[in-house]
């Protein structure tokens, strides 16, 4: 597996004939796709690096969530044209299955594997919680440390 760019030709193939024919009849919905696209993707790698995880380059996503980001922009995509039958329950179920895993992924609960080529990222990309016997810890308790 690796990373790959997402293109909006990977998100018309997963959907019907009849349904490209509906969306091509509405007009601006390809330009609007590739900006959804653009901003999944960049949401995607933001949620990925949160989860302590090394990142691929710009518009890429990898493999092993390839089809969750498919899903997020095509859920996206058809919420942002007028009403059609193209919101159907099933894909929503699509969307909300991808929108779990990836919160998976953010809390750092799934790693996503590492790219080839990772992104060299400046300042803080990991987190880290302070756990004292078995319990969280308030961090408002440590905004005085260090005053007298």
């Amino acid at each position: 597996m690796s990373w790959n760019t997402l293109a909006t030709t990977d998100i018309t193939a997963e959907i019907l004939p009849d349904e490209v024919t509906m969306l091509n009849t509405i007009q601006g919905s390809t330009s609007i796709l590739t900006t959804i696209l653009a901003t999944v993707t960049a949401e995607l790698q933001s949620q990925i690096l949160v989860g302590g995880n090394q990142i691929g380059q710009s518009g890429t996503v990898p493999d092993q969530i390839r089809g969750d980001a498919i899903a997020i922009v095509r859920w996206r995509w058809f919420n942002s044209l007028p009403k059609t039958d193209l919101q159907s329950e099933f894909r929503r179920a699509q969307y909300d299955d991808a929108v779990k895993r990836m919160r998976k992924i953010r809390e750092g609960m799934e790693k996503v594997e590492i790219p080839a080529q990772p992104q060299s990222v400046t300042g803080p990309s990991f987190r880290m919680e302070a756990i004292r016997r078995g319990h969280r810890l308030d961090t408002h308790s440590f905004d005085k440390l260090g005053e007298t």
